[in-house]
């Protein structure tokens, strides 16, 4: 316990030493509101797997489950902290079209990427974004064995705004593949006769690629006001593919509207979704088939009040029709008060509220690609949650956050490991085997959750970024919370030494994790499975990047990842990448 307070405080001290330290700055400055694309790319052994468009523009980082870019996940999501409030003056007149950027790391990788952005047409904006990010290096495991663990992250996409009267019609198409290994175990390697007389023990050193494409269509309108009517609507549709041949289409259309009357606001989210995937094992059946789903919802709220006092009251409502079980309806109340004593310094708030959450197939391959490739979860009910906080500026540059959440969760998901008695005529007695793919288990679940961030936005010199999170959990009838962090931290930094040369670093902390094994009972005993738990050690893990700008077109890059030398794992039998760098050029064109 005391490890990890000591992580936190960490973190805390070094917050608040630099916020002390920037707050000394006056803000007087110009910023560029219509720009090209200026990237720095995330690695892939690193928690943030979007790239920020700025070194001096940090974003809150994310913890999402993506393949390969994320060695380490936070079980859930972090809400994000607006950035402080900046001065601005009139736009510079420089704009240009986009970015080029070239590298190479150790762990034998390649990367590459292009940003194009069209932004002198009056009323649209065209871009064009692709990315190629692979390894083909080795790991070693906790057994001491080096494995093959290569991957590989593709990706391209385009998009249109256009902007008519006030509002803005968005269309959006995308690719993405990722392919990667089943490189890891937890304990001990299969034995090799095993391997050669049946390969279906597990998938160790199988290849695997997840492929999906689709298109997004959006019709928003930004400027309107609360008290002001308002229509749009978000359509998306999205094909995903396995190298396991596994199938999935996801559709979901959702319209907003805003109607405002003598007495309040009416408000209403409204829709449809669909999804269907196939050579799955549907829970309901041992045999491989598909599963479909369609998903009807509608959040219908009332909204009172202004900006220094507001209340919405409201309710969420879902049903849900399934090919394989009973059609079944979900409601939840939406209720939030707004208060702010002192205007655009601090607001308080407070609410209740649930969610029901889909949990198909795409989803949970992301969230997780080291699953059975046929896995086939149950939705996740948040019956109700409480929530509260504050928020507010300590200064035009810094804004701050502090909030508390407890909900009522039913069907959480928990991944394990299945050790099975493989009987060969070879072994005597039986060897257990554990999978390194992951299996599914569910239990009823409270949460509590607390959070503290601080973002602290000075384009001169220096930005900052942390936050930190603490769990509680209570499970009716698991031990533990399997794979979910009592708590977690990070602390992003970008200081711009000169006109030339910016410097940034990460740091991420995840704190120790429970991981189970269940060893199923033998065909000789007669006593149940066995439940195995493991600690997965806590994680921290220090990044820092730099970017010398030599031209105003040309720059070189390069970034120390896992500069902490730690092989933690994202998940059990899964190591990371240890010490690792990627340097490059960057062309401004």
């Amino acid at each position: 316990m005391f490890k990890q307070f000591r992580y936190i405080f960490l973190v805390i001290f070094i917050a608040s030493f630099s916020v002390a330290r920037a707050q000394r700055d006056t803000l007087s400055q110009e910023v560029e509101v219509t720009k090209a694309y200026k990237p720095t790319i995330s690695d892939a052994n690193k928690l943030n797997s979007m790239p920020t468009i700025e070194e001096t523009e940090h974003q809150k980082p994310t913890f999402n489950y993506n393949i390969n870019s994320v060695p380490v996940f936070s079980t859930f999501s972090v809400n994000p902290l607006k950035a402080a409030t900046i001065e601005t003056t009139k736009p510079t007149t420089s704009k240009g079209y986009g970015l080029v950027r070239a590298g190479v790391g150790s762990y034998f990788k390649p990367y590459g990427e292009v940003f194009f952005n069209n932004v002198n047409s009056k009323n649209s904006v065209f871009g064009i974004h692709a990315k190629h990010l692979s390894s083909f290096g080795n790991i070693k495991l906790e057994g001491g064995d080096k494995v093959d663990a290569p991957f590989m992250k593709n990706e391209i996409e385009m998009f249109l705004k256009y902007m008519f009267q006030n509002s803005v019609l968005s269309v959006n198409l995308d690719y993405k593949n990722d392919a990667f290994n089943y490189y890891g175990y937890p304990l001990n390697a299969v034995p090799e006769a095993l391997l050669e007389d049946d390969q279906t023990i597990n998938y160790f050193g199988t290849k695997q690629a997840f492929n999906k494409g689709g298109f997004n269509i959006a019709l928003k309108n930004p400027t309107a006001e609360m008290d002001e009517a308002a229509f749009g609507f978000n359509f998306d549709y999205n094909y995903f593919g396995t190298k396991t041949d596994q199938r999935e289409h996801f559709a979901n259309f959702t319209a907003n509207i805003r109607q405002p009357f003598q007495i309040g606001v009416g408000l209403l989210d409204a829709g449809v979704q669909y999804t269907m995937a196939d050579k799955i094992t549907p829970r309901s059946d041992s045999v491989v088939g598909n599963r479909s789903q369609t998903w009807l919802f509608a959040k219908p709220a009332w909204y009172i009040g202004n900006e220094t006092a507001n209340l919405k009251v409201g309710v969420n409502a879902w049903f849900i029709m399934e090919s394989d079980e009973d059609s079944q309806a979900k409601i939840t109340p939406n209720i939030r008060g707004n208060w702010a004593p002192v205007k655009e310094i601090i607001n308080i708030y407070a609410g209740i509220d649930g969610n029901y959450q889909s949990n198909h197939y795409s989803k949970v391959a992301y969230e997780n690609p080291f699953v059975n490739p046929d896995h086939d979860l149950k939705n996740t009910f948040e019956k109700i949650r409480f929530y509260g906080g504050f928020d507010g500026k300590l200064s035009n540059k810094t804004n701050f956050k502090v909030s508390a959440e407890y909900s009522i969760i039913d069907d959480q998901a928990f991944y394990y490991l299945n050790e099975t008695y493989y009987y060969n005529a070879a072994y005597n007695p039986a060897p257990l085997i554990v999978d390194n793919t992951f299996a599914v288990l569910y239990d009823n679940m409270n949460r509590l959750k607390l959070n503290a961030e601080v973002f602290h936005a000075s384009s001169d010199k220096l930005d900052l970024l942390a936050s930190v999170n603490y769990y509680s959990y209570k499970l009716d009838e698991q031990t533990e919370a399997w794979n979910m962090p009592v708590w977690d931290a990070n602390l992003s930094i970008g200081y711009k030494v000169n006109e030339q040369l910016s410097l940034s670093a990460d740091i991420f902390l995840i704190g120790q994790r429970k991981a189970l094994i269940i060893e199923e009972a033998s065909l000789f005993s007669s006593s149940g499975p066995i439940y195995k738990s493991n600690n997965l050690d806590t994680a921290f893990d220090l990044n820092v990047k730099g970017n010398y700008q030599i031209t105003s077109k040309f720059s070189v890059f390069a970034q120390l990842n896992n500069f902490g030398f730690q092989k933690y794992q994202k998940w059990f039998g899964y190591p990371v990448q240890s010490f690792n760098f990627l340097a490059g050029v960057s062309y401004a064109f």
